[in-house]
């Protein structure tokens, strides 16, 4: 990150920052020790490691690179705390692979992608990454009987998915179902596509499972996405997030320098290309522009002097730094949402879809009755269609009397 952006941080939160990579050189480890000499509020510090989903690389650095500087009590909960996360990352590896076989067993190829696969080929090691769900992708012609294999080993959906017979999957908004395991300790969202309709990559069907890799996972072999595909889906997966958490943009880092490292080099121009097909050269420019603000990682993608001094991505990258790092966190209104999103469109059909889901989520939002119309207005069942007149006056006079909050309109 940029040093005049860093100084306006605390000690606390350039402790977070500094601690959130797995390689420290003598620069950034002299950085660290030298924040460690002051007092500091470790309560803050492991509040907001958590929040931002980097806990275990800052307990780990601080263990690995600093013990000697730390005092033992909070020696001693880094360790606890790393632990846990250790063991429940183990624990959702084991039922990761008990997943995949289950499903392989009835010849359906199933493909995880984010938690333990992106822990293992970014971080190459299953304790540095914070997850608490497993994301796996199956082919649309095998959605439905996945379900049923899941269902019969206990697995239990999150909400009603009857809208599941009624809708073609292509031509569903939604991605994914949630499920819950028999022993409610396993949260697993299967996939028939890897991203919503408005942050979609279109082909990823057709041409996604003919190019797959695979890693070893406990003395069994899964696949995995490739560099360009799944570099180009995390950059995806961010930025219509917002970079709401700060392991995201570590995820990059990562996955960067492990790519890096290894005997296949990263062909930049690829990657350009391939975000260009499915119409994400920008989230992609955005993530590469958030990882050199942060970690100082300058890469040889095409035109990259643009990109790093690009006003747009640098008044992102501010609000990135607010959000993920301010005491008390900050709120967006849906109309932030709706001009950032458009910002991220290149093409006409993309914008036109955003345009639509904005602009039915808007008549949701002005007509959908809630409970607070329930409260204020006291209609009988047989009148409940009347809500729907009601709360669209209801909603007026809440901005004629001042400006409305969000549990207001929600």
């Amino acid at each position: 990150m940029k040093s005049e952006s860093r100084a306006q941080y605390s000690l606390e939160t350039q402790l977070v920052i500094g601690c959130s990579r797995t390689h420290l050189n003598g620069h950034h480890a002299a950085r660290i020790r030298e924040v460690l000499k002051h007092p500091l509020d470790w309560v803050f510090i492991l509040g907001i490691a958590s929040r931002n989903g980097v806990l275990p690389l800052v307990c780990w650095n601080l263990r690995q690179n600093f013990a000697d500087v730390i005092s033992p009590e909070t020696q001693i909960l880094l360790s606890e705390l790393l632990q846990k996360q250790t063991q429940k990352n183990l624990f959702l590896t084991h039922k990761l692979i008990e997943i995949c076989g289950m499903l392989e067993k009835h010849e359906i190829p199933v493909l995880p992608f984010k938690g333990t696969t992106l822990a293992v080929q970014a971080y190459g090691n299953l304790a540095l990454r914070d997850y608490c769900d497993l994301d796996v992708l199956v082919k649309p012609k095998h959605f439905d009987k996945a379900i049923k294999i899941l269902s019969k080993n206990g697995f239990e959906p999150i909400g009603e998915i009857n809208w599941l017979k009624r809708n073609l999957l292509f031509f569903n908004n939604k991605k994914d179902v949630g499920l819950v395991g028999p022993d409610k300790m396993v949260h697993l969202e299967l996939h028939w596509k890897l991203s919503g309709s408005h942050f979609a990559l279109p082909l990823e069907i057709d041409d996604l499972w003919k190019r797959l890799d695979k890693i070893s996972l406990g003395g069994k072999d899964l696949y995995a996405l490739p560099f360009n595909d799944l570099f180009v889906y995390l950059c995806l997966h961010g930025s219509r997030h917002a970079w709401a958490k700060f392991s995201w943009i570590c995820d990059l880092h990562e996955l960067i320098r492990a790519q890096e490292i290894s005997s296949e080099k990263i062909d930049w121009a690829r990657v350009q290309s391939h975000a260009s097909t499915y119409g994400c050269e920008r989230v992609v420019e955005l993530g590469l522009f958030l990882v050199n603000r942060f970690f100082g990682l300058k890469t040889n993608y095409p035109d990259f002097e643009k990109i790093e001094s690009n006003p747009d991505y640098e008044k992102i990258a501010e609000k990135v730094e607010q959000k993920s790092f301010s005491t008390s966190g900050t709120s967006s209104q849906i109309s932030d949402w709706y001009l950032y999103h458009l910002s991220l469109k290149e093409r006409k059909t993309d914008r036109l879809k955003l345009h639509l889901r904005y602009f039915f989520w808007y008549l949701k939002i002005i007509f959908k009755p809630n409970k607070l119309d329930e409260s204020v207005f006291h209609l009988p069942a047989i009148l409940y269609p009347f809500y729907y007149v009601l709360r669209p006056i209801r909603l007026l006079f809440t901005y004629q009397s001042g400006k409305p909050s969000r549990k207001t309109l929600l």
